[in-house]
């Protein structure tokens, strides 16, 4: 008997597999400038970043957190797992770290299904145009730099001021944390072929009228969220 529900549990969950297939992106996360990580656990000046980290691997997306300076290593880790595609995010001189792994991934033919921003520090280069979707989340400063979007690029690029946050707090912000995971739920479903790429929806900006047949777990979070404040 207890053979026969063993089987019955293995054949259920092989009819799941089949169904649902496994998450396709996985995300690799680099922290700012001032990080001390390798002293302590979390002494950086980008804990936010760690937090976002585990707030993904909940949901049960694999996540590698680095240092700025580590976009060797990630390449290495990326290079050797051969993902189906990739998230990159950054806060501050993370956001750089970011863009210059997905401008090396180009040559790799990996896909970087979104390059989520938090700040960056000053002018930067075009998205790599092999990018999918590109978000930058900028404080009220505005010495930091913005993503150019010409219009015969083929990434989605967006640029969204981030009300009531500096550079040194923006990584702790909950409503970015929500806007990321909202895109990442929503590329991996793409590349899970679950949804078209033209159903992108960023997070607080979805239509009033959704189409049923492209809801789906994003939902969960992008449902009545805004970046700015209450009108």
């Amino acid at each position: 008997m207890l053979r026969d529900i063993i089987k019955l549990l293995l054949a259920l969950s092989a009819l799941q597999g089949a169904i649902i297939p496994a998450k396709a992106v996985e995300v690799y996360i680099f922290r700012g400038a001032g990080d001390l990580s390798f002293v302590a656990d979390r002494l950086s000046f980008s804990q936010g970043m760690d937090d976002l980290g585990d707030e993904i691997r909940a949901s049960g997306i694999r996540t590698e957190v680095y240092r700025w300076q580590n976009s060797v290593g990630a390449l290495r880790d990326i290079r050797r797992r051969k993902p189906t595609s990739v998230a990159l995010l950054g806060h501050s001189m993370g956001a750089l770290a970011a863009i210059s792994t997905a401008a090396a991934l180009e040559k790799d033919g990996i896909k970087v299904s979104y390059l989520g921003l938090i700040d960056i520090p000053g002018p930067v280069g075009t998205v790599p145009r092999k990018v999918m979707w590109a978000e930058n989340f900028y404080s009220m400063f505005p010495v930091y730099g913005l993503l150019p979007n010409p219009e015969d690029h083929p990434a989605k690029i967006s640029n969204n001021y981030v009300f009531g946050q500096i550079h040194t707090t923006m990584d702790n912000s909950q409503k970015i944390h929500n806007a990321m995971i909202s895109a990442i739920w929503q590329v991996d479903d793409i590349d899970r072929g679950l949804r078209e790429a033209k159903t992108l929806m960023a997070y607080g900006h979805q239509p009033e009228t959704i189409d049923p047949a492209v809801v789906g777990s994003v939902q969960r979070v992008a449902e009545g969220g805004s970046l700015l404040p209450a009108k």
